[in-house]
């Protein structure tokens, strides 16, 4: 009789530890999700924030790769200047005239901007990054490869 409570004692005894390690193993991991899972519940706007400080930070450094692209399609291509020309068309003509002096610049950069990023997404991402004017219908590498054109010829 002594042997059996003491196999269940020894059983209760081994039933406690096994419940406890585990237990305060799987307490522990359920903190770290709970806390992992807060981390992942931001508002919307904080998300945005986010977002637009990711942009800003690409934008900065797109800025700094093509200067003279962002020089040139920023401020002949922004709403008040196209408004200004009286529309996109003349616009453009003006900052192909007024960049003229410069068009070796010009050339080189678009050169490499076109080798550099060779998805239509990729361009479309950086000419409106630095203008207000779509390309949609022309499409954007297309309308790039245009404008070299017009500065090859020039």
């Amino acid at each position: 009789m002594i042997v059996l409570l003491e196999l269940i004692a020894v059983g209760v005894f081994l039933l406690l530890a096994v419940h406890l390690l585990f237990g305060f193993r799987l307490f522990g991991a359920r903190q770290i999700e709970d806390r992992a899972a807060k981390a992942r519940d931001i508002s919307p706007a904080q998300s945005a924030a986010e977002h637009l400080r990711e942009l800003s930070n690409a934008q900065a450094d797109l800025k700094a790769r093509y200067p003279v692209v962002f020089a040139m399609l920023g401020g002949y291509l922004n709403a008040h200047s196209i408004s200004e020309a009286g529309g996109l068309e003349s616009a453009v003509k003006q900052m192909v005239a007024d960049w003229t002096p410069r068009r070796e610049e010009v050339k080189t950069e678009l050169v490499r901007l076109l080798a550099e990023n060779a998805s239509e997404e990729e361009v479309r991402a950086i000419v409106l990054s630095c203008a207000d004017a779509t390309f949609e219908e022309e499409g954007y590498r297309n309308w790039l490869i245009w404008l070299l054109g017009r500065f090859n010829a020039a």
